[in-house]
């Protein structure tokens, strides 16, 4: 998923039976003899939680097609498939971990893992002999936001990216011939594809958070924290991060990048503006795709990220699979996670827009999909976020102190200290 901004609590809650029904990992026993005695064929119960979208087929197709594939090769095991609201999972996970009763799985938005890994509530994959397959043939990018502190907590599940979308008839209408390849093409297209009688902007840019701005500082050389998400000072208030955002606030401020970018009451997304002309380019996700084939909106292209000095680095999105530290069944939580990392739950939910997160898949996945080509190739060189368990707060530190430079209400090298400084005040206490 693209969430990015969602404050985490990390206060456990003392309750637990208002998680869900049911015991989340239980062995049953199915059938009964003429005497009423249980027969001797034991069926182990697990429940793998998840926050897939109920609204369109991601949902079903893991209940309905993927879950039941599973207990057709593994006879005597029962998956159920609980999705449970995003902004209520994590909560409700670590309420489960704290009280014994975890489920089976997790499918974990990839900021999580580090603050779980934090608390002891995962387990440590790093040593485990079924481990080594699935990371050796995972994608770098999801795979590292997996690794906490020397060691692996997860497994990628899915993942995405962005990539520039770029409105076909907009770049005819400015006399240019096709997508930016560098960086500083694309900031020199944005004002010849504004057109402010027509109420357009030449680029959008949907917030000020780590999500939306870090293909552009990352593929100019810049960073927000060191490899280590230890400090922020010198990246996040860095030259080539100061530059870079300097270069979009310009924009911004001539009237060339949308609403988007400062937010907030009447603000439009570049995904609801596109369509309607409102922005000739911005960066989005592979779900994009199939809501503009709904609306019948083809008139546009998809690009990689415009190269800068350090190439084109796009972002990882996406989520892991996590097996609790207590978790009960752990060989047969082992075998649901060994196949939802196979080729068969891979390429199934890669239908739904859940990309695959392993090499052996990737062809696969574009031939099942050919507007795929060019996110897989932008994951060979995405980045994660900072692998931190305060990310959430180093992302809306950043992203406050930038929108007040957005909106004119800090210059841009305050607003970069002050951020580094709140950030780095998180991760001293993390």
């Amino acid at each position: 998923m693209k969430v990015t901004k969602r404050q985490s609590n990390r206060k456990r809650p003392i309750f637990r039976a208002s998680l869900l029904a049911g015991a989340c990992a239980a062995t049953t026993f199915t059938g009964l003899t003429g005497a009423g005695v249980a027969s001797a064929s034991p069926t182990v119960s697990l429940q793998f939680w998840n926050a897939y979208n109920p609204t369109d087929k991601e949902a079903s197709t893991m209940a309905n097609v993927v879950l039941p594939q599973f207990e057709k090769e593994n006879p005597g095991i029962k998956v159920t498939s609980v999705v449970v609201p995003y902004a209520q999972l994590l909560q409700k996970f670590i309420a489960a971990v704290a009280a014994g009763d975890p489920p089976a799985l997790l499918r974990s938005d990839i900021i999580w893992v580090p603050e779980l890994a934090s608390q002891g509530a995962l387990l440590n994959l790093t040593h485990l002999g079924w481990f080594q397959p699935i990371k050796k043939d995972a994608l770098p990018g999801p795979l590292s936001t997996d690794y906490y502190k020397g060691s692996y907590y997860g497994m990628p599940d899915d993942t995405n990216t962005q990539v520039l979308f770029w409105n076909k008839a907009d770049f005819a209408a400015a006399g240019l011939s096709g997508p930016p390849t560098t960086l500083s093409q694309l900031f020199s297209d944005v004002p010849k594809l504004t057109d402010k009688s027509k109420g357009q902007f030449g680029l959008g840019v949907d917030g000020t958070d780590i999500w939306n701005v870090s293909p552009y500082i990352w593929s100019s050389g810049g960073s927000f924290t060191n490899s280590s998400a230890s400090t922020t000072s010198g990246y996040m208030n860095g030259g080539a991060t100061e530059s870079t955002l300097g270069e979009l606030l310009s924009l911004y401020k001539a009237g060339d990048i949308g609403t988007d970018f400062l937010g907030g009451s009447g603000a439009i997304s570049g995904e609801t503006g596109f369509p309607k002309g409102q922005y000739a380019m911005y960066i989005d996700g592979p779900w994009a795709v199939p809501t503009y084939r709904l609306d019948k909106f083809s008139d546009y292209g998809v690009a990689l990220f415009p190269k800068g000095s350090a190439g084109s680095v796009s972002v990882v999105g996406g989520e892991d699979l996590v097996i609790p530290t207590n978790v009960q069944n752990q060989a047969d939580a082992v075998k649901l996670a060994q196949f939802l990392t196979g080729p068969f739950a891979q390429l199934q939910m890669a239908n739904q827009g859940d990309l695959a997160t392993y090499k052996s898949d990737s062809a696969a996945e574009i031939k099942q999909q050919p507007y795929l080509n060019t996110f897989v190739q932008q994951l060979e060189t995405a980045e994660a976020r900072p692998v931190s368990p305060v990310y959430t707060r180093i992302d809306t530190d950043f992203s406050n102190e930038l929108q007040e430079a957005v909106a004119g209400k800090l210059p841009l090298d305050n607003a970069l200290n002050a951020a580094s400084g709140q950030a780095n005040a998180a991760i001293a206490g993390s």
